[in-house]
């Protein structure tokens, strides 16, 4: 579903950006109080989002998100679930 229906329907759901950290890519549904983590690749720039509570960050210089996911799930030893199907 779009991003504004889980926000409305998970009111008090924090949000984790993946794969971008700047204001510019925020989407207008998501308020700030509600960002809980950051993991990104991209270098931080003069718009990165602020916030007012500690979050959980992993940036790390590697060529894609992909590649940070892939290796969480290996570290964890755990099987991503199959979310949706390729059309």
């Amino acid at each position: 579903p779009p991003i504004e229906t889980t926000l409305t329907l998970h009111p008090h759901a924090g949000v984790c950006l993946v794969d971008h950290q700047q204001t510019s890519q925020l989407n207008k549904a998501i308020d700030v109080t509600r960002i809980v983590g950051v993991i990104d690749h991209h270098a931080l720039q003069n718009a990165t989002i602020v916030t007012d509570m500690p979050i959980y960050i992993d940036i790390r210089p590697w060529g894609s998100m992909s590649s940070i996911i892939t290796h969480v799930f290996l570290t964890l030893r755990k099987r991503p679930t199959k979310v949706r199907e390729m059309a």
